[in-house]
């Protein structure tokens, strides 16, 4: 695992990325790359049916409690990977375009936000390990003013892009957390809204948008409905 893998700034903990993405450096949307060595292994753990099942799990509850948008993630996801064979989803059917791995052994974040994301998008993250989250490992939310407790096996939809989150200490150095953490990069939005280019491309080629950023923003927000359109959606 490269000194990347540990040193970044959310924490001291390895972590991995895998998927689809664009920003970084990147000149097009392509897949994140690996070594062989850890390429194999990262679809070893994707390939597993505990894995899948957890992934999937966040993806379903994204469709069911922010179905319009989960609809704009599917959809645009959809449109790259039709347009370039050579991108891999993570899970089959799942709409989030990239997913990261906080190994542990404690993945405990700092106070961040993850600006690279869609900024009314929704990012799943699901707590995995061995520890006692009565006494440690809550997720802070801190512009909501909430501590939650946030048990093994719980998952939760934040649009992380903009609020600023972090994780309480685990009680005992002999506990184990780790975290299953499933995005999409903004820039992936912003790639597929310029007709598939970059945003240079587009604008030297004469492009301009269909939307302004207040509409961009306002349009993005009405994705999330709200509680009397989810009730009414369902049976």
């Amino acid at each position: 695992m490269s000194k990347s893998h540990v040193q970044h700034r959310r924490s001291n903990f390895a972590a991995v990325a895998s998927g689809i993405s664009f920003g970084g450096g990147q000149q097009r949307v392509g897949n994140l790359a690996h070594s062989p060595y850890n390429a194999a292994i990262l679809d070893a753990v994707k390939q597993s049916t505990a894995m899948r099942r957890i992934a999937n799990f966040a993806n379903n509850s994204f469709r069911l409690f922010f179905p319009k948008l989960h609809h704009f993630y599917d959809a645009t996801l959809d449109a790259l990977c039709s347009r370039d064979p050579s991108l891999q989803r993570n899970f089959t059917g799942n709409a989030f375009a990239c997913a990261t791995w906080n190994l542990g052994p404690q993945a405990i974040s700092y106070v961040h936000t993850d600006h690279l994301n869609l900024p009314w998008g929704m990012c799943a993250i699901t707590a995995l390990g061995d520890f006692d989250p009565t006494r440690g490992g809550h997720l802070i939310l801190w512009d909501l003013h909430l501590i939650i407790e946030f048990p093994p096996g719980t998952t939760i939809l934040i649009p992380s892009a903009i609020l600023r989150h972090s994780n309480a200490p685990l009680a005992s150095p002999n506990e184990h957390r780790y975290a299953l953490i499933q995005y999409s990069a903004g820039g992936l939005f912003r790639w597929a809204e310029c007709g598939h280019q970059t945003q240079k491309q587009f604008r030297s080629a004469g492009g301009v948008y269909a939307q302004t950023g207040c509409q961009r923003w306002k349009r993005g927000v009405g994705m999330l409905g709200i509680w009397d359109e989810l009730k009414a959606s369902r049976p």
